[in-house]
Protein backbone atom coordinates (compact mmCIF):
# COMPACT_ATOMS: atom_id res chain seq x y z
CA UNK A 1 0.00 0.00 0.00
CA UNK A 2 2.92 2.71 0.75
CA UNK A 3 5.09 2.17 -2.15
CA UNK A 4 1.88 2.30 -4.43
CA UNK A 5 0.63 5.44 -2.37
CA UNK A 6 4.25 6.95 -2.67
CA UNK A 7 4.38 6.44 -6.26
CA UNK A 8 0.58 8.13 -6.89
CA UNK A 9 1.93 10.56 -4.93
CA UNK A 10 4.62 11.42 -6.74
CA UNK A 11 2.82 11.33 -10.12
CA UNK A 12 0.20 14.06 -8.26
CA UNK A 13 3.74 16.30 -7.30
CA UNK A 14 4.71 16.62 -10.88
CA UNK A 15 1.21 17.65 -12.09
CA UNK A 16 1.14 19.86 -9.08
CA UNK A 17 5.00 21.75 -10.26
CA UNK A 18 3.91 21.74 -13.82
CA UNK A 19 1.07 23.98 -12.90
CA UNK A 20 3.15 26.02 -10.38
CA UNK A 21 5.80 26.51 -12.98
CA UNK A 22 5.77 30.16 -15.46
CA UNK A 23 3.75 29.07 -18.32
CA UNK A 24 6.12 30.61 -20.51
CA UNK A 25 8.99 28.85 -18.69
CA UNK A 26 7.55 25.31 -20.38
CA UNK A 27 6.33 26.54 -23.66
CA UNK A 28 3.15 25.53 -23.04
CA UNK A 29 0.95 28.89 -23.07
CA UNK A 30 1.11 31.08 -26.49
CA UNK A 31 1.86 34.39 -24.74
CA UNK A 32 -0.43 37.28 -25.62
CA UNK A 33 2.45 39.71 -26.75
CA UNK A 34 3.40 36.80 -29.55
CA UNK A 35 -0.14 36.48 -30.62
CA UNK A 36 -0.57 40.43 -31.21
CA UNK A 37 2.97 40.45 -32.70
CA UNK A 38 2.01 37.69 -35.19
CA UNK A 39 -1.74 39.62 -36.05
CA UNK A 40 0.43 42.73 -37.00
CA UNK A 41 2.43 40.78 -38.88
CA UNK A 42 -0.55 39.27 -40.81
CA UNK A 43 -3.50 41.84 -40.47
CA UNK A 44 -5.48 39.85 -43.17
CA UNK A 45 -4.39 36.70 -42.30
CA UNK A 46 -8.38 34.97 -40.99
CA UNK A 47 -6.12 31.97 -39.17
CA UNK A 48 -4.35 34.50 -37.23
CA UNK A 49 -6.97 36.60 -36.23
CA UNK A 50 -9.23 33.83 -34.85
CA UNK A 51 -5.90 32.83 -32.69
CA UNK A 52 -5.14 36.24 -31.40
CA UNK A 53 -9.20 36.44 -30.14
CA UNK A 54 -8.39 32.76 -28.49
CA UNK A 55 -5.38 34.11 -26.36
CA UNK A 56 -7.08 37.72 -26.02
CA UNK A 57 -9.98 35.98 -24.56
CA UNK A 58 -8.43 33.51 -22.47
CA UNK A 59 -6.62 36.21 -20.82
CA UNK A 60 -9.20 38.07 -20.40
CA UNK A 61 -8.33 41.24 -22.84
CA UNK A 62 -11.97 41.23 -24.27
CA UNK A 63 -11.12 44.79 -25.45
CA UNK A 64 -8.00 44.27 -27.30
CA UNK A 65 -9.84 41.05 -28.58
CA UNK A 66 -13.15 43.62 -30.12
CA UNK A 67 -10.94 45.75 -31.51
CA UNK A 68 -9.23 43.72 -33.26
CA UNK A 69 -11.93 41.82 -34.82
CA UNK A 70 -13.64 45.42 -35.70
CA UNK A 71 -10.45 46.52 -37.43
CA UNK A 72 -10.37 43.36 -39.48
CA UNK A 73 -14.11 43.51 -40.28
CA UNK A 74 -14.32 46.44 -42.28
CA UNK A 75 -12.29 45.23 -44.73
CA UNK A 76 -13.73 42.09 -44.91
CA UNK A 77 -16.98 42.94 -44.10
CA UNK A 78 -18.73 39.38 -45.30
CA UNK A 79 -16.03 37.54 -43.62
CA UNK A 80 -18.50 35.03 -41.41
CA UNK A 81 -15.97 33.16 -39.64
CA UNK A 82 -15.12 36.42 -38.22
CA UNK A 83 -18.23 37.72 -37.50
CA UNK A 84 -18.69 34.86 -35.67
CA UNK A 85 -15.95 35.02 -33.00
CA UNK A 86 -17.08 38.86 -32.36
CA UNK A 87 -20.90 37.94 -31.47
CA UNK A 88 -19.07 35.31 -28.92
CA UNK A 89 -17.27 38.66 -27.85
CA UNK A 90 -20.06 41.00 -27.38
CA UNK A 91 -22.36 37.82 -25.93
CA UNK A 92 -19.17 37.13 -23.15
CA UNK A 93 -18.93 40.83 -22.26
CA UNK A 94 -23.09 41.48 -22.55
CA UNK A 95 -23.48 43.57 -25.44
CA UNK A 96 -26.30 41.42 -26.63
CA UNK A 97 -27.70 43.47 -29.28
CA UNK A 98 -24.44 43.57 -31.04
CA UNK A 99 -23.78 40.27 -30.88
CA UNK A 100 -27.07 39.43 -32.33
CA UNK A 101 -26.38 41.54 -35.38
CA UNK A 102 -22.80 39.87 -35.97
CA UNK A 103 -23.69 36.06 -35.72
CA UNK A 104 -27.41 36.85 -38.19
CA UNK A 105 -24.71 38.77 -40.63
CA UNK A 106 -22.67 35.48 -40.40
CA UNK A 107 -25.87 33.40 -41.10
CA UNK A 108 -26.95 35.71 -43.99
CA UNK A 109 -23.35 35.22 -45.57
CA UNK A 110 -23.60 31.54 -45.59
CA UNK A 111 -20.04 30.54 -45.99
CA UNK A 112 -19.39 28.59 -42.71
CA UNK A 113 -18.76 25.25 -42.60
CA UNK A 114 -21.62 22.87 -41.07
CA UNK A 115 -20.38 22.80 -37.43
CA UNK A 116 -20.22 26.20 -37.10
CA UNK A 117 -23.14 26.90 -38.56
CA UNK A 118 -25.22 25.02 -36.00
CA UNK A 119 -22.73 26.80 -33.51
CA UNK A 120 -24.31 30.06 -34.62
CA UNK A 121 -27.15 28.73 -34.17
CA UNK A 122 -27.44 27.97 -31.09
CA UNK A 123 -25.64 30.87 -30.34
CA UNK A 124 -28.35 33.03 -31.57
CA UNK A 125 -30.88 31.32 -29.14
CA UNK A 126 -28.83 31.93 -26.57
CA UNK A 127 -28.96 36.27 -27.37
CA UNK A 128 -32.15 35.70 -27.90
CA UNK A 129 -33.12 34.57 -24.84
CA UNK A 130 -30.89 36.59 -23.22
CA UNK A 131 -32.35 39.85 -24.78
CA UNK A 132 -35.49 38.51 -23.39
CA UNK A 133 -33.99 38.65 -20.07
CA UNK A 134 -33.89 35.36 -19.41
CA UNK A 135 -30.28 33.22 -19.54
CA UNK A 136 -30.36 29.36 -17.89
CA UNK A 137 -27.03 26.67 -17.74
CA UNK A 138 -27.37 23.13 -16.91
CA UNK A 139 -24.25 21.28 -16.35
CA UNK A 140 -24.42 17.42 -16.35
CA UNK A 141 -21.14 15.79 -14.84
CA UNK A 142 -20.27 12.13 -14.82
CA UNK A 143 -17.13 10.42 -14.19
CA UNK A 144 -15.14 8.12 -11.11
CA UNK A 145 -13.90 9.37 -8.12
CA UNK A 146 -11.08 7.31 -6.13
CA UNK A 147 -9.68 7.58 -2.87
CA UNK A 148 -6.83 5.78 -0.94
CA UNK A 149 -6.17 6.49 2.54
CA UNK A 150 -3.49 5.74 4.88
CA UNK A 151 -4.16 5.07 8.71
CA UNK A 152 -1.61 6.07 11.18
CA UNK A 153 -0.26 2.65 13.11
CA UNK A 154 -2.13 1.35 16.21
CA UNK A 155 -5.79 2.87 15.46
CA UNK A 156 -8.45 0.49 14.60
CA UNK A 157 -8.62 1.24 10.69
CA UNK A 158 -6.76 -0.70 8.03
CA UNK A 159 -5.08 1.34 4.86
CA UNK A 160 -8.15 0.81 2.32
CA UNK A 161 -8.53 2.08 -0.70
CA UNK A 162 -12.29 2.79 -2.33
CA UNK A 163 -13.63 3.21 -6.08
CA UNK A 164 -16.49 4.65 -6.85
CA UNK A 165 -18.69 6.04 -9.83
CA UNK A 166 -19.36 9.86 -9.29
CA UNK A 167 -21.84 12.32 -10.54
CA UNK A 168 -23.04 15.64 -10.52
CA UNK A 169 -25.88 18.52 -11.78
CA UNK A 170 -25.11 21.89 -11.97
CA UNK A 171 -27.96 24.23 -12.84
CA UNK A 172 -29.10 28.38 -12.57
CA UNK A 173 -31.96 30.50 -13.97
CA UNK A 174 -31.55 33.94 -13.96
CA UNK A 175 -33.83 36.32 -14.44
CA UNK A 176 -32.83 39.76 -15.46
CA UNK A 177 -34.63 43.06 -13.47
CA UNK A 178 -34.27 45.72 -16.23
CA UNK A 179 -32.56 47.80 -13.79
CA UNK A 180 -29.97 50.82 -14.64
CA UNK A 181 -27.87 48.79 -12.40
CA UNK A 182 -28.44 45.16 -13.77
CA UNK A 183 -30.21 43.42 -10.74
CA UNK A 184 -31.20 40.17 -11.74
CA UNK A 185 -33.15 37.07 -9.65
CA UNK A 186 -31.10 34.18 -9.59
CA UNK A 187 -32.48 30.69 -9.17
CA UNK A 188 -29.79 27.95 -8.84
CA UNK A 189 -28.84 24.19 -7.24
CA UNK A 190 -26.74 21.43 -7.59
CA UNK A 191 -26.50 17.58 -6.88
CA UNK A 192 -23.76 15.22 -6.29
CA UNK A 193 -23.37 11.42 -5.77
CA UNK A 194 -20.60 9.31 -5.19
CA UNK A 195 -19.27 7.25 -2.14
CA UNK A 196 -16.57 8.33 0.80
CA UNK A 197 -15.17 6.74 3.63
CA UNK A 198 -16.59 7.49 6.62
CA UNK A 199 -16.23 6.91 9.98
CA UNK A 200 -18.51 8.63 12.94
CA UNK A 201 -15.32 8.59 15.32
CA UNK A 202 -12.34 7.54 15.90
CA UNK A 203 -12.80 4.70 18.10
CA UNK A 204 -14.58 2.00 15.55
CA UNK A 205 -13.76 1.41 12.12
CA UNK A 206 -15.77 2.75 9.23
CA UNK A 207 -17.30 2.17 6.06
CA UNK A 208 -18.05 3.27 2.55
CA UNK A 209 -20.84 5.04 2.51
CA UNK A 210 -22.95 7.35 -0.32
CA UNK A 211 -22.37 10.59 0.16
CA UNK A 212 -25.06 12.67 -1.22
CA UNK A 213 -25.03 16.78 -1.42
CA UNK A 214 -27.42 18.81 -2.28
CA UNK A 215 -28.61 22.20 -2.67
CA UNK A 216 -30.60 24.99 -3.41
CA UNK A 217 -31.11 28.92 -3.44
CA UNK A 218 -33.08 31.60 -4.70
CA UNK A 219 -30.75 34.57 -5.00
CA UNK A 220 -31.19 38.65 -5.12
CA UNK A 221 -28.19 40.01 -7.52
CA UNK A 222 -28.40 43.94 -6.89
CA UNK A 223 -26.23 46.74 -7.49
CA UNK A 224 -25.57 49.45 -5.26
CA UNK A 225 -26.68 52.55 -6.07
CA UNK A 226 -23.73 55.15 -7.53
CA UNK A 227 -21.02 52.49 -7.64
CA UNK A 228 -21.25 51.70 -10.79
CA UNK A 229 -22.59 48.02 -12.35
CA UNK A 230 -19.19 45.96 -12.19
CA UNK A 231 -17.73 47.71 -9.08
CA UNK A 232 -19.76 47.26 -6.25
CA UNK A 233 -22.76 44.06 -5.90
CA UNK A 234 -25.11 42.72 -3.10
CA UNK A 235 -26.21 39.12 -3.27
CA UNK A 236 -29.00 38.18 -0.93
CA UNK A 237 -29.96 34.37 -0.56
CA UNK A 238 -32.31 32.50 0.77
CA UNK A 239 -30.89 28.14 0.47
CA UNK A 240 -31.64 24.53 1.86
CA UNK A 241 -28.58 22.75 1.60
CA UNK A 242 -28.19 18.40 2.65
CA UNK A 243 -25.15 16.59 3.31
CA UNK A 244 -25.87 12.73 3.70
CA UNK A 245 -23.18 10.45 5.04
CA UNK A 246 -25.46 7.18 5.52
CA UNK A 247 -28.72 6.20 6.49
CA UNK A 248 -28.08 7.33 10.35
CA UNK A 249 -26.22 10.84 9.97
CA UNK A 250 -27.29 13.56 7.69
CA UNK A 251 -27.23 17.25 7.98
CA UNK A 252 -29.86 19.36 6.60
CA UNK A 253 -31.10 23.03 6.89
CA UNK A 254 -32.64 26.05 5.76
CA UNK A 255 -30.56 29.37 5.72
CA UNK A 256 -30.09 32.78 5.01
CA UNK A 257 -26.77 34.70 3.52
CA UNK A 258 -25.40 37.95 2.05
CA UNK A 259 -22.43 38.54 0.10
CA UNK A 260 -20.78 41.98 -1.85
CA UNK A 261 -18.70 41.47 -4.12
CA UNK A 262 -16.12 44.67 -4.94
CA UNK A 263 -14.22 45.31 -8.82
CA UNK A 264 -11.65 48.13 -7.81
CA UNK A 265 -10.33 47.52 -11.31
CA UNK A 266 -11.11 44.87 -13.84
CA UNK A 267 -8.44 42.54 -12.55
CA UNK A 268 -9.78 42.75 -9.01
CA UNK A 269 -12.35 40.82 -7.65
CA UNK A 270 -12.89 41.01 -3.63
CA UNK A 271 -16.00 39.35 -1.10
CA UNK A 272 -17.00 39.03 1.80
CA UNK A 273 -20.29 37.65 3.01
CA UNK A 274 -21.85 35.79 6.15
CA UNK A 275 -25.03 33.57 7.08
CA UNK A 276 -27.21 31.35 8.85
CA UNK A 277 -28.07 28.15 9.09
CA UNK A 278 -30.97 25.89 10.69
CA UNK A 279 -30.00 22.50 11.20
CA UNK A 280 -32.71 21.29 13.49
CA UNK A 281 -33.99 19.09 10.37
CA UNK A 282 -30.97 17.30 10.95
CA UNK A 283 -30.30 13.45 12.26
CA UNK A 284 -27.57 12.14 13.94
CA UNK A 285 -25.72 15.59 14.55
CA UNK A 286 -26.14 17.66 17.56
CA UNK A 287 -25.85 21.27 16.66
CA UNK A 288 -29.20 22.83 15.94
CA UNK A 289 -27.89 26.37 13.89
CA UNK A 290 -24.72 27.74 12.47
CA UNK A 291 -23.30 30.66 11.65
CA UNK A 292 -20.66 30.72 8.72
CA UNK A 293 -18.84 33.45 7.08
CA UNK A 294 -16.05 34.17 4.21
CA UNK A 295 -13.85 36.38 2.81
CA UNK A 296 -11.38 36.36 -0.46
CA UNK A 297 -10.48 37.83 -3.39
CA UNK A 298 -8.74 37.57 -6.73
CA UNK A 299 -6.16 38.74 -9.38
CA UNK A 300 -6.19 38.35 -12.87
CA UNK A 301 -2.75 38.76 -14.28
CA UNK A 302 -2.51 39.65 -17.94
CA UNK A 303 -0.56 36.13 -19.16
CA UNK A 304 -4.15 34.77 -18.66
CA UNK A 305 -2.94 33.19 -14.82
CA UNK A 306 -5.39 33.96 -11.95
CA UNK A 307 -4.68 34.40 -8.08
CA UNK A 308 -7.16 33.55 -5.50
CA UNK A 309 -7.37 33.83 -1.24
CA UNK A 310 -10.07 32.53 0.50
CA UNK A 311 -10.89 32.05 4.54
CA UNK A 312 -14.30 30.72 5.36
CA UNK A 313 -14.97 29.29 8.68
CA UNK A 314 -18.12 28.56 11.24
CA UNK A 315 -19.33 28.00 14.62
CA UNK A 316 -21.90 25.79 15.26
CA UNK A 317 -24.52 26.32 18.36
CA UNK A 318 -27.12 23.95 20.29
CA UNK A 319 -30.07 24.44 22.45
CA UNK A 320 -29.33 24.84 26.22
CA UNK A 321 -25.66 24.48 25.28
CA UNK A 322 -24.41 27.57 23.39
CA UNK A 323 -21.85 27.24 21.15
CA UNK A 324 -20.49 23.41 20.86
CA UNK A 325 -18.09 23.47 17.56
CA UNK A 326 -16.14 25.78 15.08
CA UNK A 327 -13.89 25.07 12.29
CA UNK A 328 -11.89 27.29 9.59
CA UNK A 329 -10.12 26.45 6.51
CA UNK A 330 -7.72 29.65 4.65
CA UNK A 331 -6.83 28.60 0.54
CA UNK A 332 -4.81 30.17 -1.75
CA UNK A 333 -5.21 29.05 -5.52
CA UNK A 334 -3.32 30.09 -8.08
CA UNK A 335 -3.84 28.89 -12.31
CA UNK A 336 -4.81 29.76 -15.70
CA UNK A 337 -4.46 28.57 -19.41
CA UNK A 338 -1.31 26.22 -19.91
CA UNK A 339 -1.84 24.89 -23.42
CA UNK A 340 -3.82 25.61 -26.51
CA UNK A 341 -4.62 22.85 -29.39
CA UNK A 342 -6.46 24.82 -32.15
CA UNK A 343 -9.65 23.00 -33.30
CA UNK A 344 -8.91 20.20 -30.09
CA UNK A 345 -8.89 21.44 -26.44
CA UNK A 346 -7.81 24.05 -24.04
CA UNK A 347 -5.67 23.38 -20.85
CA UNK A 348 -6.49 25.05 -17.74
CA UNK A 349 -4.68 23.71 -14.39
CA UNK A 350 -5.09 25.64 -11.13
CA UNK A 351 -2.96 24.55 -7.95
CA UNK A 352 -4.87 24.78 -4.76
CA UNK A 353 -3.08 24.63 -1.23
CA UNK A 354 -5.48 25.07 1.96
CA UNK A 355 -4.87 24.35 5.78
CA UNK A 356 -7.01 24.70 8.51
CA UNK A 357 -8.51 23.49 12.10
CA UNK A 358 -12.08 21.70 13.27
CA UNK A 359 -13.38 21.05 16.52
CA UNK A 360 -16.44 19.22 16.31
CA UNK A 361 -18.31 16.95 19.43
CA UNK A 362 -18.06 12.91 19.17
CA UNK A 363 -20.98 11.68 17.44
CA UNK A 364 -20.52 8.41 19.35
CA UNK A 365 -20.27 10.13 22.85
CA UNK A 366 -22.13 13.43 22.77
CA UNK A 367 -21.80 16.88 23.68
CA UNK A 368 -18.84 17.84 25.59
CA UNK A 369 -16.72 15.43 24.21
CA UNK A 370 -14.72 16.63 21.23
CA UNK A 371 -12.40 16.13 18.38
CA UNK A 372 -10.02 18.27 17.32
CA UNK A 373 -7.99 17.88 14.23
CA UNK A 374 -5.34 20.01 12.07
CA UNK A 375 -5.44 19.45 8.40
CA UNK A 376 -3.22 20.67 4.98
CA UNK A 377 -4.47 20.33 1.69
CA UNK A 378 -2.89 20.62 -1.88
CA UNK A 379 -4.70 19.97 -5.60
CA UNK A 380 -4.32 19.70 -9.27
CA UNK A 381 -7.34 20.39 -11.26
CA UNK A 382 -6.97 20.43 -14.60
CA UNK A 383 -9.78 21.24 -17.33
CA UNK A 384 -9.46 20.29 -21.42
CA UNK A 385 -12.06 22.41 -22.58
CA UNK A 386 -13.27 20.71 -25.92
CA UNK A 387 -15.89 22.38 -26.70
CA UNK A 388 -17.68 25.88 -25.73
CA UNK A 389 -19.90 22.55 -24.11
CA UNK A 390 -18.04 19.93 -23.57
CA UNK A 391 -14.64 19.50 -21.24
CA UNK A 392 -13.06 16.34 -19.31
CA UNK A 393 -11.38 17.29 -15.98
CA UNK A 394 -8.65 15.49 -14.22
CA UNK A 395 -8.60 16.49 -10.56
CA UNK A 396 -5.45 15.51 -7.93
CA UNK A 397 -5.78 16.27 -3.92
CA UNK A 398 -3.98 15.07 -1.24
CA UNK A 399 -5.16 15.67 2.13
CA UNK A 400 -3.31 15.12 5.63
CA UNK A 401 -5.19 15.07 8.88
CA UNK A 402 -4.05 15.22 12.37
CA UNK A 403 -6.23 14.55 15.41
CA UNK A 404 -5.72 15.17 19.08
CA UNK A 405 -6.09 11.51 19.18
CA UNK A 406 -2.36 10.59 17.61
CA UNK A 407 -3.43 7.38 16.35
CA UNK A 408 -6.37 8.67 14.33
CA UNK A 409 -4.23 10.61 11.99
CA UNK A 410 -4.31 10.14 8.14
CA UNK A 411 -3.19 10.68 5.02
CA UNK A 412 -5.25 10.34 2.03
CA UNK A 413 -5.45 10.35 -2.07
CA UNK A 414 -7.84 11.55 -4.57
CA UNK A 415 -8.26 11.51 -8.24
CA UNK A 416 -11.06 12.21 -9.67
CA UNK A 417 -11.71 12.29 -13.60
CA UNK A 418 -14.81 13.37 -15.37
CA UNK A 419 -17.14 14.94 -18.28
CA UNK A 420 -19.12 16.99 -18.15
CA UNK A 421 -21.72 18.76 -20.93
CA UNK A 422 -23.25 21.98 -20.60
CA UNK A 423 -26.54 22.96 -21.78
CA UNK A 424 -27.91 26.33 -21.97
Amino acid sequence: MHSSFSMIFGFAAALLCAGILPAGAQGLYPAYDDAFSARVANPTDNGTLAQFVTVAVNAGQYDQAISSIEQYLIKYPRDARARLAASRLYYYVGSYELARRQVQYGLEVGDLPADEQLDAVRLLARIERALLGVTWELALTGGMFSASTDFEPGGAEDDRTLVSPYGRADGFVRWDLGTPSADALVLSGSLTATQRFFTEDLSVPGAEETFIHGNAAITLDKGLPNSGIDSLRLLLSAFTVTDRFDNDVHETGVGLSGRFLVRPTVETTLFAGAGYIDLSGSKGIFADSRVFYEAGGSYRFRNGQALGLRLVGSNDFASGSGEIGRSYMGEVRYGGVLMEVPDLFVWSHQVAVSAGHSDTPDLSVGIGTNIESDFWRIASESDFQLTDWQKVSVDLAYRETDFDIASGDRNSFELLVSYTLTLN
